[in-house]
């Protein structure tokens, strides 16, 4: 694979992961969790933008071509299913989090390297962001802080 492939490849993930955002936000009616996922499109939107802009700065002159279909996949998504709808979106981020240190990991310009560097870790936020929702529909997320319980529990 080519850089300038990879760099398509990434430019055409965040495409779609906007999509999903796009599409989950209008699908969800609780009003916090697509708070989330406009957040999210903020954020993703950034990114594309960000990478453009490397790919123009390593490649001057040189056309970018996206594929062209840039469809969802949502096949195997069980859409009546927020919690699964959630973990497809998780999974997204953790693919884009690898093509994200996949591309450091090759890059040789210490700024773009810092940078895909960058954007892996704001994938494992996302991700993290993805979680707490799903903590939270799920009703799990603790409202506490656990260190308020000590001296009250029975060894």
């Amino acid at each position: 694979m080519t850089k300038q492939e990879s760099y398509r490849i990434v430019i055409e993930a965040e495409i779609r992961a906007q999509m999903l955002y796009e599409a989950l936000a209008k699908s969800f009616t609780n009003n916090d969790t697509r708070s989330v996922f406009h957040e999210l499109i903020i954020l993703e939107k950034g990114h594309e933008e960000k990478v453009r802009a490397a790919f123009k700065q390593e490649f001057p002159g040189e056309d970018f071509k996206l594929m062209g279909n840039l469809k969802l996949d949502l096949q195997d998504v069980n859409l009546n299913d927020p919690k699964d709808v959630l973990e497809y979106a998780i999974g997204k981020e953790d693919l884009a989090n690898g093509i994200y240190l996949g591309m450091a990991e090759k890059e040789s310009d210490a700024e773009i390297k810092a940078m895909m560097l960058k954007f892996a870790k704001e994938e494992n936020d996302h991700k993290a962001l993805l979680l707490a929702e799903v903590q939270r529909i799920q009703g799990a997320m603790q409202w506490y802080d656990p260190s308020e319980l000590n001296g009250m529990m029975e060894d």
